[in-house]
């Protein structure tokens, strides 16, 4: 028979591998409109070619669209929306010629990860103003999928528990002490009959979550169709199924579950008389638990945080599973109990029912202990990815987060006093209280296993928080001196959009100054490299200067500069950083940092690793796996841990392989620039795109794709991604890396060419 200890180890293992290997490139929990081509509420002098859409995660090709309204609600685009190929989280659509007038951006989407639907709408005008109401209330984005999407959640989590949690105990808590050296015949029979009931509650708990997945499945295709779940047919099930991520993913967890259930049919039915008539006795309940958690992987990897930025998605989804197996280890352990309690108590007599309790509990409190102590530890991350920022806590998410952890507290405090003070009393009339405690402590376990499942439906607190535009203020304001001035400046409001800065000069002794010749403004978008000019103000007197209607067109970090010229003195000049974010449009302001997460992620290993090796000192951890590993050496693989808890977070800040930083284009869009990038598209890229950029090139032939019409690809990414795309190349579409063959220069000149020459 397998070993319990390599069964803990193996399992481990295959639920990291699942989550592992699930990943996608890259994402965000809801697919949500973070920027747009026309932004939102703009006037453009001439009619665009097409509407771009950029989402924070990955979407489905087959079950997004975006529609172009004119203002009698006819649709004006050309039918075409699709997906960019090789940008997950771009969409667009074409536009025939626009006549002057106002029209309307209606999308939808369905996320490639958690597969939520997420809608909305944004209108621009073409060659006059905004009409007078004409601007569409933003969709409103329901608070669930449905109604009874947290709730069929939290019967999956309920059945899962029961099942997978109950196997797990069995394994390490109720054979081994079942077959213990100590144990009696009586004990025998009674560990039967406890394995028998629970093997009736876990059938129960089989069906029930058979059923709770046809149901989301059910949901998921109503959602999708827009139709009630009465309605739903074999066609769109079968569309959910075959044409979205989701799907799949809800197909291998089915599977998962009827592997798990035909191996408890046949440990029942082939093993029934062998003697040994505990379920978890057995390789096959070993290999249903290793399904089992490998089932939870599979809801990790279609989690919020499975749809994180892909430097920390790994890590992200690996915690989300170590987050869940531990829940589910330790809530099905105490469910087990609840269900063993009362059949110990009947079939017991009174001393061997205190034994039998002791030796289960003195198994089972190291387990409790560790579980609990990862659940906070794991928490903590999982709360940074989806939080990020305290003002996010005022959201949905942050509520229901909040609730959690206030029965966290509670369920915590209950199973010390368990495992650590009752336990103590067993055999001097503790027994019924310590029924009732765990019995309170399994009660509990239910409530935080229902603000789990609505923390799952729920949109992440960052992004509704970003979305909303919760915690934006309404100006921005600096002050500084430099070079005898003092700048006080104000930039209102600081969102996406028209914006108005004032600059208001005076001396260090508070006179204002009136003789200044020209100030300017430049706003700098920080994350890629725009070629902003500086802008000059206009002179209101009394050393005051304005500009009206500056455009920040991209939620995120900016830089503002400040140059003052007088005759009187050298140019005075001033810089500040602000971030501008939307409550148009989700902006990608508040989003986890990628040294801080993988920081988080190595500190948390660190404590997880050191609470066990101070778990082993105590002398707990070895009743684990019994006395062949008594020894010291059990403390091992708390050390590993930890150690390597240390390397990632020395890594982050000293040694940083593997870490990449960011790329930013360092070189302005000049025309010296452009004109030195002309030559490097000659020769490098028009052999396949076509001199004309069209993607009509004689090299394009035989390749497993069509070259890209630049036209239409090289505004839906950014320099950083158009460099990427030139540096490392884009296998499946058989177009090579230049890497050794271009320098960066060349390849950053070659984009701000790419830039100029097809981006209209």
């Amino acid at each position: 028979m397998i070993s319990r200890h390599s069964l803990l180890v193996f399992v481990l293992v295959v639920g990291l591998a699942t989550s592992v290997a699930s990943s996608t490139d890259r994402a965000s929990a809801h697919a949500n409109q973070i920027d747009s081509s026309p932004a939102p509420n703009t006037v453009l002098e001439t009619s665009p070619e097409r509407v771009i859409i950029w989402y924070s995660e990955p979407i489905e090709d087959n079950f997004s669209i975006i529609s172009v309204l004119d203002s009698a609600a006819n649709q004006v685009d050309l039918g075409d929306s699709a997906l960019d190929p090789s940008e997950p989280t771009a969409m667009s659509v074409g536009l025939p010629p626009l006549e002057n007038g106002t029209y309307a951006v209606v999308w939808k989407n369905l996320s490639a990860v958690d597969g939520h639907k997420v809608i909305g709408s944004f209108v621009f005008a073409v060659g006059e103003p905004i009409s007078a109401g004409a601007q569409l209330e933003v969709a409103e984005q329901p608070l669930l999928q449905s109604a009874a999407d947290p709730w069929m959640r939290w019967i999956v989590y309920l059945a899962a528990t029961v099942i997978i949690g109950g196997l797990i105990f069995e394994l390490l808590v109720s054979v081994p002490v079942t077959y213990s050296e100590s144990s009696r015949e009586s004990w025998h029979a009674v560990g039967v009959a406890i394995s028998s009931k629970w093997r009736m509650f876990s059938w129960i708990a089989f069906v029930i979550l058979l059923l709770a997945l046809l149901s989301q499945l059910i949901q998921q295709a109503s959602v999708l169709n827009e139709v009630s779940a009465f309605q739903v047919d074999t066609e769109m099930i079968n569309g959910v199924i075959s044409d979205s991520s989701w799907g799949v993913f809800w197909l291998y967890r089915l599977v998962a579950v009827l592997v798990i259930g035909g191996f408890l049919f046949v440990r029942q039915r082939l093993f029934a008389g062998d003697g040994n008539e505990i379920t978890g006795d057995s390789v096959i309940a070993q290999l249903s638990a290793v399904v089992g958690l490998a089932f939870l992987a599979l809801i990790s990897v279609s989690s919020h945080n499975a749809a994180a930025p892909l430097e920390i998605k790994t890590f992200a989804t690996t915690t989300d599973f170590i987050h869940l197996a531990s829940a589910t280890v330790w809530l099905g352990g105490i469910a087990y109990l609840v269900i063993a309690i009362p059949e110990l108590k009947s079939k017991l007599v009174h001393d061997d029912f205190v034994q039998v309790l002791r030796q289960t509990i003195s198994r089972f409190t190291p387990i409790a202990l560790v579980s609990g102590f990862v659940l906070v530890a794991t928490g903590t991350f999982a709360t940074y990815m989806q939080v990020t920022e305290p003002v996010a806590m005022r959201t949905p998410y942050g509520w229901v987060l909040a609730l959690k952890l206030v029965f966290i507290v509670p369920l915590i405090v209950l199973a010390g006093i368990n495992g650590f003070r009752l336990a103590k009393k067993l055999g001097v009339g503790g027994e019924s209280m310590f029924g009732r405690s765990v019995l309170l402590e399994a009660g509990v376990g239910i409530i935080i296993l229902l603000t789990v499942a609505w923390l799952a439906s729920l949109e992440p607190a960052r992004q509704y928080a970003g979305r909303t535009g919760l915690g934006v203020e309404d100006e921005v304001t600096f002050a500084d001196a430099a070079d005898g001035t003092v700048f006080d400046v104000t930039i209102t409001p600081g969102h996406v959009g028209q914006n108005d800065v004032r600059v208001e000069l005076s001396d260090v002794a508070g006179r204002e100054i009136d003789n200044a010749v020209d100030v300017r403004v430049r706003l700098k978008f920080l994350d890629d490299d725009l070629g902003e000019p500086l802008v000059s103000l206009d002179d209101q007197g009394a050393g005051v200067w304005i500009l009206n209607d500056a455009t920040l067109n991209i939620a995120g970090g900016y830089q503002a500069e400040i140059v003052v010229q007088r005759p009187d003195a050298f140019d005075a000049r001033a810089a500040f950083r602000f971030d501008a974010q939307s409550s148009a449009t989700a902006t990608s302001t508040i989003e986890p940092d990628t040294d801080t997460a993988n920081t988080i992620f190595g500190v948390q290993l660190l404590l997880i690793g050191g609470f066990v090796v101070l778990v082993g000192l105590r002398g707990l951890l070895p009743c684990l796996f019994g006395r062949v590993n008594r020894q010291p050496v059990m403390i091992v693989p708390g050390v590993v841990v930890g150690v390597i808890g240390i390397l990632l977070v020395a890594n982050v800040q000293f040694f940083r392989l593997g870490l990449e930083e960011n790329l930013r284009n360092p070189f302005p869009p000049t025309s010296e620039s452009v004109a030195t990038g002309s030559p490097v598209y000659t020769e490098n890229c028009s052999v396949c795109h076509g001199t004309s950029g069209l993607g009509d090139g004689p090299g394009g032939q035989g390749l497993p794709k069509p070259p890209a019409d630049l036209f239409v690809h090289v505004p839906l990414h950014s320099d950083t991604i158009l460099f990427e795309f030139i540096r490392d190349g884009i296998a499946e579409s058989g177009m090579p890396g230049q890497d050794g063959i271009l320098s960066d220069d060349e390849m950053w000149h070659l984009v701000n060419y790419l830039r100029a020459e097809f981006e209209r």
